[in-house]
Parts: structure tokens; sequence; C-alpha cells
């Protein structure tokens, strides 16, 4: 079952209305560490290719930004659960660049070279850690069946020296288990980089 979403809508709606379209308006601490992460996503995506990416919880457009920002060619199309994310991301690139829905409503038939998230699934709030795990993995489950290449994502590492309770740190041994029995054996997780968390990339076996 999964999670009422409402809370986290409030929430990021939010940080949107306190900070406007910039890294801490996404509930990230600046601009530097948000960049960071979609450097490592990029670590995985092959440009040369004009790659269509899924942007899940694309909050204002950011990645679509920086890749363009560096000369990459892409067909994007973001989604959010946020309205006025949605609106921000389409006042910025054009209308149609993002939609309102969450990944379970993605239809069918509609496949992307990578389907990406960053930060999309680190805000449970007070939902307890059980069902959001669920939601989380229910969610990637949607992620892999719409693309046809690989999923790339981050998420908290459950190496930490702090925890704060509205985050969700996965159990690394059970993220593993998830991908090897549900979606593939054919995966990287990348805890290389300096914040207290990771990237993992799921390749599809068509790619």
């Amino acid at each position: 079952m999964k999670p009422p979403l409402e809370p986290v809508e409030d929430y990021f709606r939010s940080k949107l209305l306190e900070n406007g379209s910039t890294a801490r308006g996404v509930d990230w601490k600046d601009e530097a560490s948000q960049q960071l992460r979609f450097e490592v996503i990029n670590r995985y995506i092959d440009f040369s290719l004009h790659p269509s990416i899924l942007d899940v919880g694309c909050g204002t457009g950011e990645y679509l930004n920086y890749t363009q920002q560096l000369g990459h060619s892409i067909d994007y199309h973001g989604i959010d659960i946020v309205e006025e994310m949605v609106e921000c991301t389409n006042a910025r690139f054009g209308e149609g660049t993002a939609s309102r829905m969450d990944i379970s409503a993605i239809p069918n038939g509609r496949p992307y070279d990578y389907v990406i998230a960053s930060g999309t699934f680190n805000a449970k709030l007070n939902c307890h850690s059980a069902p959001w795990r669920d939601y989380f993995f229910q969610s990637l489950s949607h992620m892999y069946q719409h693309c046809t290449r690989s999923v790339i994502f981050n998420c908290m590492s459950p190496r930490v020296d702090f925890r704060y309770r509205r985050l969700f740190y996965p159990d690394a041994s059970d993220l593993v288990n998830f991908i090897v029995t549900s979606l593939s054996r054919d995966f990287i997780m990348d805890h290389s980089y300096p914040l207290y968390e990771m990237t993992v990339c799921v390749n599809h076996p068509s790619r």
C-alpha cells in the first residue's frame, strides 16, 4: 500500500514557497551538493546517444538546466507530485517539459533510455520506515519498467554519524536483495563521493 503523499507534497511546496527555485527550494543544503548529485548521476549516462530521460521528482527542473549547461542534448521529461514544482519547471523550460504525477501513474508504452531520481525518496517525514520502504521499492519497479538502459537514483546511506527522523535510510543489504531479485543483477552502488548517501545504477538487460 502506498503511504499518503499529501504530507510530502505539502512539505516540498512549503520549501519552494519559502526559498524559490533554488537548491534549498527542493530541500537541498546548497547548489554545490545538488550539482554533485547530478554529476554522479551523469557518470552512468551515455550522452552520445541523445538519450531520453525521465526525471522522477524533478522539482524545478534543475537537473535539465545542469545538463544543458554542460552542452548535452537530451529528450527530457520530468514528473513531480507538487503542482507548483511542475509549473515552475514548465515556466523555465517550456510547457510540457514536466507533468504532475507519481511514477505509478506513468502510462505503459512510453519507454525512456534512462529513468532517474535525485533525492525523491529521502523525505518520509512522519511515515514509518516499513511502508516507506515498500513504496520506495514499488517506485523503483515502476521506474525499471519504463527504462530501456538504466534506472539511476540516489538515497541516504545507512552509514551515517547522525540520523534525521524525517529522512529514510534504506538498509543496504535489503536494497541489494530487492534489486537482484526484482530488477537486475547488473547494477552499481556508488558510495564514492563525499555525501552521506549513495547513487545506484541498475542496468536493463536490453541496453
